[in-house]
């Protein structure tokens, strides 16, 4: 321990007087015998003056002012350090690259802790950064001998997102000596972050000749993890984690069953939850349905405390990894079954691409790739012009051919932003084959090495009877992906602004080519998709600018300055560093991600560059005076108050209550530590429940008599369980806010434990395993016929969202039902009492929309006209899931805010339909009641 003020401990030399003045008295009395006065003896004071201080607050008065003295003295406790002494200049190297993400405050508090000696014995500490900074150079050495400065240095540090450069700092080193900056008796302490480079030698080599003191220290590698991301031929996601050994002696393996990867679409919502099997670095299948997969933005590492920290534990996917979102644009009759051109299209699309339907205003609102128009749809000029904008800024639209187009005279016009066609056509069609024709049917040549169609099987079998030409020009060639065996154009393709128009010279039907019906023409389509989202300019192919870099957050952020474009064939193979981190690249709609899982290889342990040392042995100095001071100031006021009191002028209570609450004042501060250990488990008979587990209060008076709750069961799946338990907590939430109910949080129940006569409304998920219980029958029973409302919800399973079994999950349903009294059911409509209740509502949706609600039919008047039971696979509680945050966790398909504002109004409707039963349905009848009290 050191004193920042040692002057102030001359102060202790007042103790002997202080001691001297407070035990001094009055000289004795003489005495004098009166007898007379002898009655004076008898007589008893009331009160009595001391001739001297207690020992004991002699005591007391003697340490408020040593502690005093001593606190203004200012002592330090000293910490432990691992440098040699005080007497040595320090150098520190800190790692600031993605690795040491995961312990970077614990990195700036031991640099804090070794440099604090040197700082003040007056010698210099100097600080090297291993990481580039944005602008692509290395930070210059920081020496100082003032702490305020390496301070205010150290809280302007932050890591990077790419690796550090061992090299350079090795140059650096090389610099400190040769320019004589550093003092040449100097320690040096590494705070690596353990993660092996390709510059490691580099900088070994600069040490090996040192006579300097090295020590290396390092963190625990459990929480040093590269996540990476691949995706197959057939779209199939999967990913793989390498992760660094424990390098603390004493820290506890990673377990493979804590790590979680989570599936995000671009908003945040979440889209799927997959563990991490047993072996990490094997790949792990993410079993997610298309239509999810088409909007899934990045995978996260977490562990069952929150997510990995860093850019290492994020893999971004690109546009390459979606199937981009197609829209069908037909008209009258072409959506006939089996004969229309809209039911070929739809078919062929369906295992390319997500197909939207809808008028030409409705679709460019959404976020489409590609745009397919049959013959007639844009004969409109006003539609013509939305879709010409909309090509313009990087969308492809394809056309088909048919009479419409064939007798359109504007075709030939060399104006594409009025045609909306690649090439002019020439007027009228021509036909193959037949009576009036002296030609025969022509199939189709091999496509050309330019073509998007490259390395496609030509089915023999297809053939083209009828078709639009082109006019011929000389740049007709270059417009050609593909041809007829007699040369003449079947796809031809333009650039439009950053878009392209494509046009099949046929129909999208089998009326002028057997091409719809062969395999060859959903293949030709996917190549389409896949080219999309223009990809169209060369030059962009061969070169991706940065276009949005991942942060020390995961965040994404602007490029930083040094950042430089990656050839598009380089990009399987650059070695990521501040001139390409990770991140991004290329125009917005066609992105590449370059993720540092990917890009670097499995991570390995960074040989030793010195002394091998643990954080554990670093601990920071404390100061003592604020402690000191502090002490002192409360035995001076307990001085104070002893004094009243023996005066008395206050009462001994005052006296010892304070003097236990100044004994106690550190006590709420270990409750409140010792509050975050897990609770005990209570004694009693029934050892299973907590008095309050999972918000039902078994006591006497449940919490759920006190205010008006909503209940969902418990499935075991911790994962269901918590988004039932936010689904219900947001659907109290928006229905405190826009109705006069006001709803407490919601409780997980187990019927047939739990009494649920307390609730209106119990949500109920089911699961597979869920299996057959009398016990809970008989209590869900006994809750529908007292006029509680049971919603069964098997969580999208028949939409494109579930990769669950139908089979199983109906099987699932049958089991969860078994003993249950079901009355018949019917499908939810518009003028059920549910649609008006409080919205009036057309649909129903959840996370999923389109699927069927089943409600009781009604006239049963035994629960007032009320269905006891609702089924439905809409995924409720998903949509309504809350977080503490006050953010909605879980991605809406495909309707997002909007749909979910849809699902909170139905969770209104179904809320204050189980409150308030049919009552809307009696207001509908009024003017029927009113019309027969006037007869």
């Amino acid at each position: 321990m050191i004193f920042l003020t040692p002057l102030a401990l001359f102060g202790l030399v007042a103790l002997p007087l202080l001691y001297w003045l407070v035990k001094a008295t009055p000289p004795p009395p003489r005495e004098q015998v009166y007898p007379s006065l002898e009655i004076l003896r008898r007589l008893t004071s009331g009160r009595a003056d001391t001739a001297r201080s207690p020992l004991w607050l002699l005591i007391l008065r003697l340490a408020a002012v040593a502690l005093l003295v001593l606190g203004l003295a200012q002592p330090v406790w000293l910490g432990r350090s691992l440098t040699s002494g005080a007497d040595r200049a320090l150098v520190l190297v800190l790692d600031n690259g993605w690795a040491a993400v995961p312990h970077w405050q614990e990195r700036l508090r031991a640099a804090r802790s070794l440099a604090e000696r040197h700082l003040r014995a007056g010698q210099d500490v100097t600080l090297l950064l291993s990481a580039p900074d944005p602008d692509g150079s290395m930070a210059a050495p920081f020496t100082t001998r003032d702490r305020a400065r390496f301070e205010e240095r150290l809280l302007a540090l932050s890591p990077h997102s790419w690796p550090t450069d061992r090299a350079r700092l090795a140059s650096q080193l090389r610099n400190l000596d040769q320019t004589g900056a550093q003092s040449p008796a100097h320690d040096i302490v590494f705070l690596s972050d353990g993660v092996a480079t390709g510059s490691d030698r580099a900088l070994t080599s600069a040490l090996a000749h040192r006579s300097n003191p090295v020590s290396d220290m390092r963190w625990t590698g459990c929480d040093t993890m590269l996540l990476a991301a691949q995706q197959d031929d057939h779209g199939v996601l999967s990913a793989t984690v390498s992760a660094l050994a424990c390098a603390a002696p004493k820290a506890s393996p990673v377990k493979p069953g804590a790590l979680t990867l989570r599936v995000r679409a671009e908003n945040g919502g979440t889209l799927g939850l997959f563990p991490l099997g047993a072996a990490p670095d094997k790949p792990t299948i993410l079993p997610l349905p298309p239509l999810l997969r088409n909007r899934a933005s990045r995978i996260v590492l977490e562990r069952d405390t929150g997510p990995l920290p860093g850019p290492s534990a994020i893999a971004l996917l690109d546009e390459g990894d979606h199937r981009h979102p197609v829209g069908l644009l037909t008209q009258g009759s072409q959506d006939t079954p089996l004969t229309g051109q809209g039911f070929f299209l739809a078919q062929a699309i369906s295992g390319v691409g997500t197909l939207h339907r809808g008028t030409v205003p409705e679709l460019l609102k959404q976020k489409l790739s590609v745009l397919i128009a049959t013959d007639g749809t844009l004969a409109d000029e006003t539609t013509r012009h939305l879709v010409a904008d909309w090509v313009r800024q990087g969308g492809v639209l394809i056309r088909f051919a048919g009479p419409v187009l064939a007798s359109d005279p504007q075709a030939a016009l060399h104006d594409m932003a009025r045609t909306l066609l690649p090439v002019p056509l020439i007027n009228g069609m021509r036909q193959l084959g037949g009576p009036m024709s002296w030609g025969k049917p022509q199939i189709l040549s091999a496509f050309a090495e330019h073509s998007p169609f490259e390395g496609l099987t030509l089915p023999k079998e297809v053939t083209v009877t009828r078709q639009v030409l082109a006019e011929p020009t000389p740049e007709l060639g270059s417009h050609v992906w593909a041809r007829l065996s007699d040369g003449t154009p079947l796809v031809t393709a333009s650039a439009f602004g950053q878009g392209e128009l494509v046009l099949f010279h046929v129909t999208g039907t089998a009326d002028w080519s057997s091409l719809p019906l062969s395999g060859l023409f959903p293949e030709m389509l996917e190549r389409l998709v896949d080219r999309s989202a223009g990809q169209q300019d060369p030059a962009v192919l061969r070169t991706l600018v940065p276009f949005a870099m991942l942060d020390a957050q995961g965040n994404l952020v602007p490029p930083p300055e040094a950042a430089r474009p990656i050839a598009v064939e380089a990009l399987g193979h650059t070695a990521p560093d501040v001139q390409h981190p990770p991140g991004t690249y290329g125009p917005h709609l066609a992105s590449k991600a370059f993720n540092l899982g990917n890009a670097l290889p499995p991570i390995s342990d960074e040989p030793m560059l010195g002394k091998a040392l643990t954080p554990d042995r670093v601990s920071p100095d404390h100061v003592l005076a604020p402690w000191l001071l502090g002490a002192a100031l409360l035995l001076l006021l307990a001085d104070c108050l002893i004094a009243l009191w023996l005066r008395g002028l206050i009462g001994r209570l005052t006296v010892i209550g304070f003097l236990i609450g100044a004994t106690l004042l550190p006590v709420p501060h270990a409750s409140a530590q010792a509050g975050t250990a897990p609770h005990a488990q209570p004694s009693g008979e029934d050892d299973e429940t907590p008095p309050h587990q999972n918000g039902v209060t078994h006591g006497i008076v449940p919490g759920a008599a006190l205010e008006t709750r909503l209940g969902y069961i418990l499935t075991g799946h911790d994962d269901i369980d918590q988004a039932s338990r936010e689904g219900l907590q947001g659907l109290s939430n928006y229905a405190s806010d826009r109705s006069s109910a006001v709803m407490g949080h919601p409780d997980g129940l187990t019927p047939g434990k739990d009494d649920l006569a307390y609730y209106p409304l119990i949500y109920w998920p089911i699961t597979e395993d869920v299996q057959e219980d009398p016990k809970r029958s008989v209590a869900l029973n006994s809750f529908m016929a007292h006029g509680g409302i049971l919603m069964l919800d098997t969580q999208g399973v028949g939409s494109d969202l579930s990769t669950r079994d139908e089979g199983q999950t109906r099987a699932a349903l049958k089991r969860a039902t078994s003993g249950l009294v079901v009355p018949p059911l019917s499908k939810l409509d518009d003028h059920h009492v549910l649609a008006h209740s409080f919205y009036l509502l057309h649909d129903f949706p959840g996370r999923v929309q389109g699927l069927p609600v089943w409600v009781a039919r009604s006239g049963d008047d035994s629960n007032d006209d009320v269905s006891p039971i609702i089924i439905g696979a809409g995924d409720w509680a998903h949509a309504w899931a809350m977080d503490a945050q006050g953010n909605t966790p879980y991605a809406v398909i495909p309707g997002g805010d909007e749909q979910r504002t849809q699902a909170y109004r139905f969770g209104v409707n179904l809320l204050l339909y189980a409150l308030t039963g049919n009552y809307k349905a009696d207001q509908m009848r009024v003017p029927e009641l009113l019309k027969r009290m006037e007869q």
